[in-house]
């Protein structure tokens, strides 16, 4: 048996692995507790390895007496189980090499996979909206968003008692698109002593949602009676898209009156 329990381990077989199939081979259909007792492997990881080998079709297995009761199969069928993981691996390189275009595309770009963190109920949509203020290095946000976002009453709560203040303290400048809005929508606001700019979109577009722009992130916003959503990603790519297309529409909107 010496020189069969390295081979074993050569195609793959773990120590254990190796141990537990070749006692079985030997002494024949056995019940898992016997095999552990004998080998001095816990029962626990001996009935793992008996069931993976089932599961290779190398052993099988019978109930008898409510008991379980191992066998190997002949010998022969480490040959198919090779043949199989030989064909599994075949396929696997098959994978990898039709997807090295894009493992190449992202290689030394860590930007390009972005994070997504997922916010649910007014708590935390309010810690994604004030995101910005704690992440170093931030000079400018760019907020897309519309007047009734704003209205809303936790929203509205945080931006005056927190938001605005501490954006203000960092000396964080914020340039702002507004949709469509009605007068008793807008808020009183002096944009100037608030590091503030806004410009307001074309009366036709009325916005369905609202997100931050601000280094490499894009946090997306939604606000409603029963239903409070943030969803934040981290994307240099994203975040410099989403960056250039605000500045298209900024320069083609007026100032916010």
């Amino acid at each position: 048996m010496q020189p069969l329990q390295p081979l074993l381990e050569k195609i793959g077989f773990n120590h254990q692995e190796s141990g537990v199939y070749l006692y079985v081979l030997v002494k024949g259909e056995a019940p898992a507790s016997k095999v552990a007792r004998e080998t001095r492997i816990p029962r626990s990881t001996v009935r793992g390895i008996l069931d993976k080998l089932c599961t290779a079709a190398i052993v099988t297995k019978v109930y008898k007496r409510n008991t379980q009761y191992y066998s190997c199969k002949p010998p022969s069928s480490l040959l198919q189980y090779l043949e199989k993981q030989a064909e599994t691996t075949k396929e696997n390189m098959r994978k990898v090499r039709d997807a090295l275009p894009f493992f190449s595309a992202v290689h030394g770009h860590p930007g390009i996979i972005p994070k997504v963190q997922v916010f649910e109920g007014a708590d935390q949509v309010i810690e994604a909206f004030n995101h910005s203020l704690f992440t170093e290095g931030i000079d400018e946000i760019l907020f897309v968003t519309s007047y009734h976002f704003l209205r809303n009453p936790v929203v509205r709560r945080n931006d005056i008692n927190f938001y605005i203040p501490r954006r203000i303290k960092n000396r964080i400048k914020m340039r702002v698109l507004v949709g469509k809005a009605e007068e008793k929508d807008k808020p009183i606001a002096d944009d100037k002593t608030e590091f503030r700019e806004r410009r307001q979109l074309t009366n036709t577009v009325a916005l369905p949602g609202n997100f931050h722009v601000y280094g490499n992130f894009v946090v997306y916003f939604s606000a409603g009676d029963n239903e409070y959503l943030a969803v934040l990603i981290e994307s240099p790519m994203m975040a410099e898209t989403m960056r250039s297309l605000f500045n298209v529409m900024w320069e083609q909107c007026e100032k916010s009156r």
